[in-house]
C-alpha cells in the first residue's frame, strides 16, 4: 500500500460536539473589553448621600421581555449571515476593534459555506447578570447543503451589553472557562481563517492551501466519488462529501479517540458529525486529509497514491453508520479493497512487511484494540486480502453480504457472526486471506519482476445473507 506506513487509515466515529464559539480571523475569537461602564470610584458622593459612601452601579434599562430583546439581537445576527450582509453583522457588536476583527473573520468564514440553515436561539433560563451585562447560552443550528441531512446543533455562551439608546449588542463570544467545560470538537471555520472550495459533489475546507492545492484536492475527491459510487452498493450518501485539508493540527487534536493518537502521523481519517450533543442522529460523515498531501495535489499530473487514499476515505463516507457495529478488519478491509479496484493489477502495491508476515503465516485476525498498533500496515493489508478472498471465492457481492450480516446482528460477537455465515472461524478467514496474498505476490522463480495479482472468477456460491 503506497499511502502507508505513515499511518494506518481508519474511519473513526467521533461524537462531535460542534461549536460556533470558536473563532476566526487572525486568531481565536476572544472576549472584547467589557463594554459596560465602570462603577463610580469610591468616595463619589451619591446624590443626597455622604462623601465616602460608594454609589451602587446603575442597573441596565431593559424592557419587561429581556429574553425577547436579546433574541432579537441573535435574529438580526443570523439574518446578516444568511444574507451575507457584513455591515449588519458588525452592527450587532459593541465598538471593540478586537471583537470586530475576530468576529469579522468568523463572518468571512461562515459566509463561504453553502448554508441551507443558519439560526441562533437564546436559552432564557441560562441568563446570568454580570454588572450591567448578561451572559447567556446560545444554541446554533447550521446545515450545509446538500451535505448534511439535518441541521447540526451546537452551543456557545455570549455576553450582551446595553447600549446608550436602550438596546443590546454582543460584547463577547468567548467564555473560556465555560467553553472548557461544555465544548468539544470545533469546526475549522470556528477557530481559524479558512478557504472553502466546491466541486461536483465536493465541499473542500482549507487553511494554508493555495488555490492550486485546493483545486487539486477537490479534483481528486471528484474522481474518487465517481469511482466509489460505482462500486459501493449504497446511495444514502448522495455521492457527495466534505473534505478538510488543514495545516493546523488543532482540529484533529481535539478528537479523543484518534487512531494512533498522533494527528500529524495520519494520512486521512473519516468521522461522523452528530446532529447535536445529545442526539444519536448523524448529520453527515466527513473526512480530513494530511496537509502533507497538498503539494502532491498541486502537481499537474494525477497522483495515483493520493487518489487511492481519497477513495479509501470515501468508502467510509459511503458506508456511513453501517460499519458502526463491525470489526475494524471488515470496515478497513472494505475501504482498502475498494480503493485499489481502479488500479491496474500490477499497481496494487502491498507493503513488504505485510508480504513477509503472510509468507511466514498469519494465524489470527487482529482485534480492534491492536489493529492500529505497530503492525498496522500488516493488518490493513490482511483486511484487504480477506475481502479479496471473499470476492474470489463467493463473488463480488460477498464482502457486502458479510457487512450486512454484522449490521443485522448488532452486539453479537464477530466470531459468532463469521462462523454462522461462513461455517468456519474468523481466524480461519484471516489465514485464507493471508495465503491468497502470499500466493498472488509469490516471488518469481525465473524473472526478477513482481507478478501482477490475477483476477479469478468466483467458483462457488455466495454466502447467504
Amino acid at each position: 500500500m503506497s499511502t502507508r506506513p505513515r499511518a494506518a487509515l481508519v474511519a473513526t466515529t467521533v461524537a462531535l460536539s460542534l461549536a460556533v464559539g470558536g473563532c476566526a480571523g487572525e486568531g481565536p475569537r476572544s472576549s472584547s473589553p467589557d463594554a459596560a461602564p465602570a462603577p463610580p470610584p469610591s468616595g463619589t458622593p451619591e446624590p443626597g448621600g455622604a462623601v465616602g459612601t460608594p454609589a451602587p452601579p446603575a442597573l441596565p434599562q431593559v424592557s419587561a421581555d429581556l429574553a425577547g430583546d436579546l433574541q432579537a439581537v441573535l435574529d438580526a445576527r443570523s439574518a446578516a449571515v444568511r444574507e451575507a450582509d457584513r455591515d449588519a453583522f458588525l452592527a450587532g457588536l459593541v465598538r471593540s476593534p478586537d471583537l470586530r476583527t475576530t468576529e469579522g473573520g468568523y463572518f468571512a468564514n461562515i459566509t463561504q459555506l453553502p448554508l441551507a440553515a443558519y439560526s441562533s436561539r437564546l436559552v432564557p433560563e441560562s441568563l446570568v447578570r454580570s454588572r450591567d451585562a448578561y451572559w447567556g447560552v446560545v444554541e446554533l443550528k447550521l446545515q450545509l447543503t446538500p451535505y448534511d441531512v439535518v441541521p447540526v446543533r451546537s452551543v456557545d455562551r455570549y455576553r450582551f451589553s446595553p447600549t446608550a439608546r436602550g438596546g443590546f449588542r454582543i460584547s463577547s463570544t468567548t467564555d473560556r472557562e465555560w467553553e472548557a467545560a461544555n465544548l468539544g470538537v470545533q469546526q475549522p471555520w470556528d477557530t481559524e481563517p479558512v478557504l472553502v472550495r466546491e466541486g461536483a459533489g465536493v465541499l473542500g475546507v482549507f487553511d494554508s492551501a493555495d488555490r492550486r492545492e485546493a483545486a487539486g484536492i477537490v479534483a481528486s475527491v471528484e474522481r474518487g466519488i465517481a469511482d466509489v459510487a460505482a462500486r459501493v452498493p449504497f446511495t444514502e450518501w448522495g455521492s457527495r462529501a466534505v473534505v478538510y485539508a488543514l495545516s493546523d493540527p488543532r482540529f484533529l487534536d481535539s478528537f479523543e479517540d484518534l487512531p494512533g493518537g498522533d494527528p500529524e502521523a495520519l494520512d486521512g481519517v473519516a468521522f461522523t458529525v452528530p446532529a447535536g450533543t445529545d442526539d444519536t442522529t448523524i448529520a453527515s460523515t466527513r473526512f480530513a486529509l494530511s496537509p502533507d498531501l497538498l503539494p502532491v495535489a498541486a502537481a499537474r499530473r494525477v497522483d495515483p497514491d493520493l487518489d487511492r487514499l481519497v477513495r479509501h476515505e470515501l468508502v467510509h463516507v459511503a458506508v456511513g453508520e453501517r460499519d458502526d457495529e463491525v470489526p475494524l478488519w471488515l470496515s478497513e478491509g472494505l475501504a482498502e479493497w475498494v480503493s485499489v479496484q481502479a488500479l491496474p493489477p500490477e499497481d496494487r502495491v502491498v507493503p513488504e512487511e505485510a508480504l513477509r508476515a503472510a509468507r511466514r503465516g498469519i494465524r489470527s485476525m487482529p482485534a480492534d484494540d491492536s489493529f492500529n498498533d505497530d503492525d498496522a500496515e500488516v493488518h490493513y493489508a490482511l483486511a484487504w486480502w480477506v475481502c479479496e478472498w471473499l470476492t474470489r471465492t463467493y463473488g463480488p457481492d460477498a464482502p457486502w453480504t458479510v457487512l450486512e450480516a454484522f449490521t443485522l446482528r448488532p452486539g453479537d460477537q464477530p466470531r459468532a457472526v463469521v462462523r454462522d455465515l461462513l461455517g468456519f472461524s474468523v481466524d480461519a478467514l484471516a489465514r485464507r486471506g493471508a495465503d491468497l496474498m502470499a500466493t498472488t505476490y509469490a516471488e518469481p522463480t525465473t524473472a526478477p519482476t513482481t507478478p501482477a495479482p490475477s483476477v479469478t472468477p468466483p467458483t462457488t456460491t455466495p454466502p447467504a445473507g
